[in-house]
């Protein structure tokens, strides 16, 4: 009788999860985070609303990717883009830059859903990319009415320049109607390298990987 209690329980949470309307996005600005005397962030970039104001996502700082555990404020070169949802409603993505001071950067990524409350809520995963790789949100009707994130980050080997071709991780996340978040839907690397900052102004893997990412969504 308790597990069938529970799988109810959890049937009808799932169901409302994915029957809630997504709201319209206010309108927001986005503040860049506090820097130091070399124009180093020190705290996270917020989005906030116009009205009322105080009412703020600011980027999460985390830690654990380099050896001296140093902390990873993501505070400057703030961008976000709305994105209009079919049937209504929109989303919005938002991402900043963590930088050291050294060749390579971080950017997080977060898509924001306004709730009805008030609040701002994340809906995705940590997902981090460097300033060697290449993101975007595609729309995939048959897939989900919501936006997928794609992402594609270089594999360092030994023996590599750190612009220099790379083979890269291909990921894709989509929007888990029973979760109500974001969650990672699979993960690969590509079979040949492509150019890195050494040879390209931008670095460009998603736009040739695209039918093999896509095959894989469906």
């Amino acid at each position: 009788m308790f597990v069938v209690l529970a799988i109810s329980v959890s049937v009808v949470r799932a169901q409302t999860l994915a029957a809630t309307p997504i709201a319209e996005f206010p309108p927001f600005k986005v503040i860049q985070g506090n820097v130091d005397s070399d124009g180093l962030p020190t705290s996270g970039a917020k989005l906030c609303l116009l009205k009322p104001a105080d009412s703020c996502y600011q980027i999460p700082s985390n830690s654990g990717y380099s050896s001296d555990s140093v902390i990873y404020d993501y505070g400057i070169n703030p961008h976000s883009e709305r994105l209009p949802l079919k049937g209504g409603g929109s989303i919005v993505l938002f991402s900043a830059q963590f930088s050291g001071g050294g060749s390579g950067t971080l950017d997080s990524l977060a898509i924001l859903r306004y709730e009805s409350s008030g609040k701002i809520v994340n809906q995705l995963p940590f997902v981090g990319v460097t300033n060697q790789s290449d993101h975007a949100m595609w729309r995939v009707p048959q897939v989900s009415k919501f936006p997928i994130l794609v992402t594609a980050d270089f594999n360092w080997m030994d023996g590599e320049t750190h612009f220099a071709k790379h083979f890269y991780t291909i990921t894709a996340y989509r929007f888990d109607d029973q979760k109500g978040q974001y969650i990672k839907a699979f993960s690969y690397r590509t079979s040949k390298k492509y150019a890195g900052l050494d040879e390209a102004d931008q670095v460009n893997v998603l736009s040739l990987e695209r039918e093999n990412i896509l095959r894989r969504l469906r």
